[in-house]
């Protein structure tokens, strides 16, 4: 199903599309740094603060490591955010991530302690799998797109639809056999999954706002680095380390995630108004 929401991604990307990292350097410089460093040492501090166990603890820090996905270009959609960036970040930092999430969450693994110790993951065979439901379907969604563009534009939607039924089906299906997720709304990993999700989004908004972007880009930066794919997580989780147990953190953030992003898209859509675009946006 990942793979499916993957391929959907890149039946919307077009090569000119990374270009606008090169155009638009102060946002996307600033939401790659946001994304790729400040949310996994966000993620670190709350480990730090809150005495999670093990599990819960990796699971908090799999999920930092994870790109934005599908979830927030719609997040970007909706709050009027610029989702053409949205899209951009969020496919380079797909692209990236079978080689960064692999190696920094097993950096995090040796020098998380004797505990956290016992979930290995192999890196050679986890950079592989991610690259073949992550990389792969993008490559052949953007291939599809640029041989046939009106095809692509008209089968997108679909393919959407189809990659959001079956995931949420997914989701249904982990919490009825994992009933101590709904249990455990209260609990801490809860209040782990709801700092990192609402602090990341307020903060990266603040950042963006501070270095003076416009009003859209500021929202986008904001959900890009607030809004992460769970998906990915459960993906390495039960599929690579088969581990469930590590997988019960990013289904409780795929579920949490969306309290304070709609909130935000909420706040957005009756106070938040748009600026003139700068230049040097």
């Amino acid at each position: 199903m990942l793979a499916a929401v993957m391929l959907g991604m890149g039946l919307g990307l077009k090569g000119s599309d990374f270009a606008r990292v090169v155009k638009r350097p102060k946002a996307s410089l600033l939401g790659f740094a946001m994304q790729m460093l400040f949310l996994p040492v966000l993620a670190l501090l709350i480990i730090w603060v809150l005495p999670l166990s093990a599990p819960a603890a990796a699971g908090l820090f799999l999920v930092s490591l994870c790109p934005g996905g599908a979830t927030s270009n719609l997040f970007s959609f909706i709050a009027r955010g610029d989702v053409a960036l949205s899209v951009t970040l969020t496919g380079i930092i797909s692209l990236l991530s079978p080689i960064i999430l692999p190696i920094v969450f097993i950096g995090y693994l040796q020098f998380a302690g004797a505990d956290a110790a016992e979930f290995a993951l192999p890196l050679i065979p986890a950079m592989k799998q991610l690259a073949l439901v992550t990389l792969v379907p993008v490559a052949i969604g953007m291939s599809i797109r640029y041989f046939a563009p009106q095809w692509s534009v008209r089968t997108q939607p679909l393919i959407k639809k189809i990659a959001t039924v079956a995931m949420m089906v997914i989701i249904i299906a982990l919490m009825a056999t994992n009933l101590n997720v709904v249990q455990s709304f209260l609990s801490l990993d809860a209040l782990a999954v709801l700092t990192l999700s609402t602090a990341s989004l307020l903060i990266a908004f603040k950042v963006a706002g501070y270095f003076r972007l416009p009003a859209k880009t500021q929202r986008t930066l904001a959900i890009e680095v607030g809004v992460q794919n769970a998906g990915t997580a459960m993906m390495v989780a039960l599929a690579i380390m088969h581990r469930p147990e590590l997988a019960f953190v990013p289904l409780m953030y795929g579920l949490l995630m969306n309290i304070p992003a709609f909130a935000f898209v909420a706040w957005t859509q009756k106070y938040h108004k748009d600026e003139p675009v700068t230049a040097n946006a």
